[in-house]
């Protein structure tokens, strides 16, 4: 017996998720979809999938999980087509970054018991460098010694996240816990705020009359703070975002430009001790993260090592929980080829 997850996106997120669960093919059943066909294609040849489907709306009437790795601009429409194939009891993860929106619209457009949980997942660092999000960038260990946001509408099943929790174990992360609201507002300074600050980098360096010249001398600095735009959403998909998470992204562009306008007036006034400051606390603070960064991980594995539940336990830790969530007993299935 082994549950059902599909995986809708197989970009570098759910490629991975899939190739990290492959790992534990007797607990688990993997489907895939993506709107390129191509893509879903390649994660069957990379075995990030046991099958994938062309139809969307079959691809989760069997799914126990559904696991959303979407372009934000593409997740509304993508839950009103399946709302009316998911069954009773299954649960939605979701990876896009805007919780409180994707939470309001599977309320929405969902029968009931059906039960929405936002997931984050804070990457392996040996892949924090990495801007590159297609296919060709998955690997089974992207979320190891990582850990795992997770959080859910008020009145969620403990069990739905008790399950969200335990499946991040399978991928090799530790979870921790936080709104949805918290959670879409530190998505908004970590992750699209450099978006959007490399994108006014490059906005106001690329229309200038010498950029002709200045091209040829950008190097490994301009790469590097340029870099947050290159590989992650469609740009449609990073403007819902903003739009959907205006309210935490305001606010820290406001901190940013007054961050900016602090250093021009440092500059402009020959402030000389303040603007070395500034820069200093800058480099130190971006050392320390990094540090951090990596040592959180080392402890993320220490309590995956000591906490978190064995992938062999993950099934026997899920048995009646279906069943409890809607009314009817999980069904039996054979595995398929």
């Amino acid at each position: 017996m082994s549950i059902q997850i599909t995986i809708l996106g197989l970009g570098r997120i759910g490629a991975s998720a899939g190739l990290a669960l492959g790992r534990h093919s007797n607990q688990v059943e993997r489907t895939g979809f993506d709107y390129q066909n191509a893509i879903a294609m390649q994660a069957k040849k990379i075995d990030a999938v046991d099958r994938i489907e062309v139809n969307l709306p079959d691809s989760v009437k069997q799914a126990d999980v559904v696991v959303l790795t979407l372009p934000l601009n593409k997740v509304r429409e993508t839950l009103k087509t399946i709302a009316p194939n998911v069954r009773e009891g299954a649960v939605i993860l979701d990876t896009s970054p805007a919780k409180e929106s994707v939470a309001a619209w599977v309320k929405e457009l969902f029968p009931t018991k059906r039960y929405y949980v936002g997931i984050n997942p804070l990457l392996n660092p040996l892949y924090l460098a990495d801007q590159d999000e297609s296919i060709e960038s998955a690997t089974a260990d992207l979320f190891e010694n990582g850990s795992m946001a997770i959080a859910a509408p008020e009145g969620t099943s403990g069990e739905a996240i008790t399950l969200a929790a335990n499946l991040s174990g399978l991928l090799g992360a530790s979870p921790f816990f936080c709104d949805l609201a918290e959670m879409d507002g530190l998505t908004a300074f970590t992750h699209l705020l450099p978006q959007l600050v490399s994108t006014a980098l490059l906005n106001a360096t690329l229309d200038q009359p010498g950029w002709r010249d200045g091209s040829k001398f950008a190097g490994s600095d301009y790469a590097a703070a340029s870099s947050s735009i290159a590989g992650h959403e469609e740009s449609a998909s990073l403007c819902a975002a903003a739009l959907l998470n205006k309210t935490h992204l305001l606010r820290s562009l406001e901190a940013t430009l007054a961050a900016l306008y602090g250093l021009r007036d440092d500059i402009e006034n020959d402030q000389g001790e303040q603007l070395e400051s500034l820069l200093e606390h800058a480099r130190v603070g971006r050392a320390q993260w990094w540090n951090e960064r990596h040592k959180l991980a080392s402890q993320a594995n220490e309590l995956q090592s000591a906490g978190m539940p064995k992938a062999g336990d993950f099934w026997k830790q899920q048995v009646g929980f279906f069943s409890r969530l809607s009314g009817t007993r999980p069904p039996k299935r054979e595995k398929k080829d």
